[in-house]
């Protein structure tokens, strides 16, 4: 194992000092909120590593759990930063129906956990599938063993919907995408699950280090000028009227040509007409 206690600990602390430094600045709450909760996960696997690979102990299992509660509730901090990114007036549309979708897949991770007898327990090549609850050393970092059911497998045969958690999948990754948010989203999943598959073969270890690159990626976002290239101006499913037309400062209005009123010709033509012969009378 390469990582350690200290080592989260050390990452947690940056994360902490990092959200903290960014609030006190006022940077848009989405942000360093996002960074908190997952320097909060950091900090859970830095205790963790104290009763590592104790499965019988309660702590060991009660830190296993609340690393899954947080991992069901992460939805909500990401597609709030995610919405960060988009107009304004799009983002105050669709973050009721957002949040209600986060909070459908938090409830569904929960309803994972329990064993009902007629769901199954889940099978072998799922993410974090185990036969018992428990924090385990993974190759090098935190492994996280988690006996929930197997009603999460109705996707099984479908691609990339096949990890065992397809609610989490749609709320992190598609949702944001079917709304506009395409940029961060990209980022993201070069950030963080995709390095996080190529630095282990361990399924249940895999989640704990997208944690963990969560941080750098959260910290990237908040503190350096990627930020500028991450936020969105046009997307095709966004409605006519609040769509960018132009950099002008015309983004989003329509334009309506103005029809002159038959009044106001006949004004304009009069007006004409009166001052030729004001300047014929004038003449010697």
């Amino acid at each position: 194992m390469c990582w350690s206690g200290e080592a989260s600990a050390i990452m947690a602390s940056i994360g902490f000092g990092s959200t903290v430094y960014a609030a006190v600045r006022k940077e848009p709450t989405p942000l360093w909120a996002a960074l908190g909760y997952f320097s909060l996960m950091e900090a859970l696997q830095a205790f963790t590593y104290m009763v590592i690979d104790d499965c019988g102990n309660p702590a060991n299992q009660i830190a296993t759990y609340l690393g899954y509660i947080h991992i069901a509730f992460q939805p909500f901090f990401g597609n709030a930063l995610f919405m960060h990114f988009i107009r304004d007036d799009v983002r105050r549309k669709i973050q009721g129906p957002v949040y209600a979708l986060c909070g459908v897949s938090a409830l569904f991770m929960l309803i994972q956990l329990y064993p009902f007898d007629w769901a199954g327990r889940c099978g072998d090549g799922r993410i974090l599938c185990a036969p018992q609850l428990c924090s385990i050393t993974g190759e090098w970092h935190i492994g996280w063993d988690i006996p929930y059911n197997a009603i999460g497998d109705i996707t099984f045969n479908i691609p990339v919907l096949d990890s065992g958690f397809f609610t989490y999948t749609l709320t992190m990754f598609a949702l944001p995408i079917l709304y506009g948010s395409w940029r961060v989203a990209l980022y993201h999943i070069l950030a963080g699950p995709l390095p996080a598959r190529l630095l282990t073969d361990n399924l249940n270890e895999f989640a704990a280090i997208w944690c963990l690159t969560s941080i750098a990626f959260l910290l990237i976002v908040v503190k350096t000028p990627v930020r500028r290239i991450l936020y969105v101006k046009n997307w095709p499913l966004w409605p006519r009227a609040e769509r960018p037309s132009d950099s002008c400062g015309l983004q989003g209005r329509r334009f309506i040509p103005t029809i002159p009123r038959l009044k106001d010709i006949t004004g304009w033509l009069s007006s004409k007409v009166f001052r030729a012969f004001a300047a014929n009378d004038q003449q010697p």
